[in-house]
Order: structure tokens, then C-alpha cells, then sequence
């Protein structure tokens, strides 16, 4: 069942990933940040009115949950920030990689998945890797060719032999695979005291209060949505919520390694949304990190 459940948040994690693209590029970082952040608590809030029962650990545990919630409030806001200016093709991928984060402090942990399970986690995070450069590669690519050609209509020298930089949103996404790998892996210690649901309430509420007070700081009132994009919060938000739900059944019944591993596949799910949606290219190099992706799936689950 972990392997079922990774599955279902990486692609719940994939679609609602799509679906924020639209709503940072539209209201902005923050403003996409509050709404899925309140409405995503609203909906577990409503899921535990049926399970009212609050569990009662020691303080030391809501402290280190709430410690996993800051975690993942710097990693949701880089991810959404790589999301509005960055290519969603490109960063996806590369956020992904907080799969490694979490199988290495996994296994310095003391975990000792299966050789299959480890070398499909293996051959998941290369797929992934090969999905990113090759993006990485036409895009860079393109962009020296416009370079070129612009360089050539003014008759001056070309400045990209001598000068790289990391396209935009990349340092943000790489953020996003260090502040999500600790949290995820942090997860897995804090589920078998709260259970799956209150681990997802209390990393909300944080999100929430902390995006709040940034408005209330910035004098800046919750933009107006209008129907539709009323209707893109409200999936996004239940599409993240039941990812992080379904990744902690996952890592409850598996190998925290293995379901991180398959959850990381949300930026396959994203690029392939931005190919039939966005009608973003996909190189012939993505195709074949796609498949090694399958195969990665397959060696997991034997």
C-alpha cells in the first residue's frame, strides 16, 4: 500500500503543482501562498471534525512538528516563487530532487530498504535528473541563439562564451529539494504519535499564520478572485492537502526512502502537464528520462 499511496502524491503533488503555476503567475507569490495555505486548512480542519480525538504526546513532539511546518513553509514559498519566474519544465524536476535529501538522511537513519526498492529509488532520481539537464540544455540553447542573432543585429560581441548563470527560478527550486527533503523525512517521526491527519493541520496552520502576518505587515488585503480563479484555489489546495495526507499513509506502511522516492515523481506528472496543456516541448532526452522513470516505478513496487 506505501507504493499505492506514494503514487497518489506524486500525482496529486504533480496536478496541484500545475494548477499553482497559474495562481502565482496571476496573484502573485503570496497571495497564492494565503489561499491554498487557508483553504487547504480549512478542508483538514473539516476532515478531523469527524475525528475530534487531539492527541496527546509530549510537547517536545508538537515542537518538532512545528519545526517540520517551518521547513516546509520556506520550501512551499521557494517553490511557488520558482514557479512564477521560473520555467515550469525546468524547476519541477529539479525541486523533485528533495527525494535524494530525504532517502540519504533515510538511510543514515538506519533504514535498509530492499536492493530492488533502493536501486528503483536510484533509478527514479536519475530519470528526474535527465527530465531536468535536458530541459536545462534546450533551453540554454535557445537562449544562446538569441543571443547570437541579437548580438549579430547590433554588431557587438557576444558575452555568453564568458558568462553562465543559472536560468531563473533554478536557486529557488534547489532550495525547495533542501528545505522538503528534511521535512519529509522529518515526517516519518512525528506520524506515529499524531497519527497522518494532525501532522497536516498543525503544518498548515503555521503556513497559514505566517503568510498572514506578511500581509498584515505589507498593508496588503486578500486579493479578489474572481470564479474561475476561485475554482483553481480550491483544487489546488485539496490536491496538495490530500498529497501530504497520502504521503503520510505511505510512509506509515513503507519505507520512508521508497515513498519519497515515488512521490518525487510529481515533476514528471507537471512537465507532462505542461506538454499537453502548455504545449511546453519535450526534448527526446525528457522521453527517455520519462521511461527510465516507468522503470524506476516498476523496480520499486516488486
Amino acid at each position: 500500500m506505501g507504493i499505492l499511496f506514494g503514487l497518489t502524491a506524486a500525482i496529486c503533488w504533480g496536478v496541484a503543482d500545475f494548477v499553482v503555476t497559474r495562481i502565482a503567475r496571476e496573484l502573485g507569490v503570496a497571495q497564492a501562498f494565503f489561499y491554498v495555505q487557508i483553504i487547504g486548512m480549512a478542508l483538514i480542519g473539516l476532515v478531523l471534525l469527524a475525528n475530534p480525538a487531539i492527541p496527546a504526546p509530549s510537547a517536545g513532539m508538537w515542537m518538532l512538528v512545528v519545526g517540520i511546518g517551518l521547513f516546509n513553509l520556506a520550501g512551499t514559498l521557494l517553490l511557488y516563487r520558482s514557479f512564477a519566474i521560473g520555467t515550469l519544465a525546468l524547476v519541477s524536476p529539479i525541486a523533485s530532487a528533495f527525494a535524494v535529501i530525504s532517502a540519504l538522511l533515510a538511510l543514515l537513519a538506519g533504514e535498509r530498504p530492499a536492493p530492488a526498492a533502493l536501486l528503483g529509488a536510484l533509478v527514479l532520481v536519475g530519470g528526474v535528473v535527465i527530465v531536468s539537464r535536458a530541459q536545462h540544455r534546450e533551453e540554454t540553447e535557445d537562449e544562446e541563439r538569441r543571443t547570437k542573432d541579437d548580438n549579430i543585429a547590433h554588431l557587438r560581441p557576444s558575452s555568453s562564451v564568458f558568462r553562465r548563470r543559472l536560468p531563473p527560478g533554478v536557486p529557488e527550486a534547489i532550495g525547495v529539494a533542501l528545505c522538503f527533503g528534511i521535512s519529509f523525512w522529518a515526517l516519518d517521526f512525528v506520524t506515529p504519535a499524531l497519527g497522518i491527519l494532525w501532522p497536516v493541520l498543525v503544518l498548515r496552520i503555521v503556513e497559514a499564520v505566517a503568510v498572514v502576518l506578511f500581509l498584515l505587515r505589507r498593508r496588503t488585503p486578500p486579493a479578489r478572485l474572481t470564479r474561475g480563479m476561485a475554482a483553481l484555489v480550491l483544487a489546488g489546495a485539496a490536491l496538495d492537502t490530500l498529497a501530504f495526507v497520502a504521503f503520510n499513509l505511505g510512509i506509515g506502511s513503507a519505507y520512508t526512502s521508497t515513498v519519497t522516492a515515488l512521490a518525487s515523481l510529481f515533476s514528471a506528472v507537471t512537465v507532462l502537464l505542461a506538454w499537453a496543456i502548455l504545449r511546453e516541448r519535450l526534448a527526446p532526452a525528457q522521453w527517455a528520462g520519462v521511461v527510465i522513470i516507468l522503470a524506476g516505478v516498476l523496480l520499486v513496487s516488486l
